[in-house]
């Protein structure tokens, strides 16, 4: 039975016509992104927890030891007195950034998180648990990666059937269709474009939190285990460098040396933010 169009003129080429095609373009672009979410969070969250989590561990456990040398430093009567403050300014720094870390990803069985508390304390002069702020709770997390869509409804799948068979169809079936008709086709896309919307605002934003990325990001599925495989470079040769830095303490000589190189580098770097 052939579809009857003399009620109304064709809409080729018309402006309904190209918001449609658009929309319907649009809608394959949204489902692609939706798919690569949808394909990269398990793949991620694997070698996240393989990978990068233990090599996070043995970060925080290192700067931890760390803490505890510089702090031993400081009582050292072969260093300066300059020497001592620089040691226990790193000895604070490290100390917050160790403490950071925990908040966000939980305590190593290999740290002491009251005697770090301690020693931040003792360097910082500021007791850590009053500066600290709440993180994001992990049943927030799950829960925006399993959220609903919204209160979008979604269109019929009879009437999705039907545009998709439209918009596969050649250029004679597409001005066979009146402008009435296009409008109801435009109304049910933009109906699924808001409920695709949600959902990749939904594995988006949960990914985020779940995961203590910038929340205001912009983030490609496609490029996330690439970034993940950088992180985890990184993450190795900053163990290589805690690694020799903690090897600087068999010597409080090694440690004067050690000191005095980062102070210079502390004073080259407030020269450039100075000029900045």
């Amino acid at each position: 039975m052939q579809e009857n169009t003399s009620a109304a003129q064709p809409a080729s080429g018309t402006p309904q016509r190209q918001r449609f095609e658009s929309f319907v373009r649009t809608l394959e672009a949204q489902r692609a992104r939706l798919r690569g979410w949808q394909a990269v969070l398990p793949e991620y969250q694997k070698k996240y927890e393989d990978v990068l989590a233990p090599l996070e561990t043995v970060e925080v456990e290192l700067k931890a030891k760390l803490v505890a040398c510089f702090d031993h430093a400081c009582k050292q009567k072969e260093l300066t007195k300059a020497e001592r403050a620089l040691a226990s300014e790193i000895a604070a720094q490290l100390a917050q950034e160790t403490l950071d870390a925990i908040v966000l990803d939980g305590t190593p069985a290999e740290c002491d998180t009251d005697r770090l508390k301690a020693l931040y304390l003792k360097h910082a002069g500021s007791d850590y648990d009053a500066g600290a702020e709440d993180g994001q709770d992990e049943d927030d997390a799950e829960a925006l990666l399993t959220r609903a869509a919204g209160d979008s409804p979604a269109p019929a799948p009879e009437t999705l059937a039907e545009i998709e068979a439209l918009a596969a169809a050649g250029p004679d079936r597409l001005a066979g269709v009146d402008e009435e008709r296009y409008a109801q086709y435009i109304q049910a896309l933009g109906a699924q474009l808001a409920k695709l919307a949600g959902e990749i605002a939904a594995a988006e934003d949960g990914f985020k939190a779940k995961y203590h990325f910038d929340p205001a990001q912009s983030i490609d599925p496609s490029e996330l285990m690439e970034d993940l495989d950088a992180e985890i470079a990184d993450a190795e040769e900053y163990i290589g460098e805690l690694e020799f830095e903690l090897s600087q303490f068999v010597d409080m000589q090694q440690v004067k040396a050690w000191l005095k190189a980062m102070k210079q580098q502390l004073a080259a770097t407030r020269r450039r933010e100075g000029r900045g």
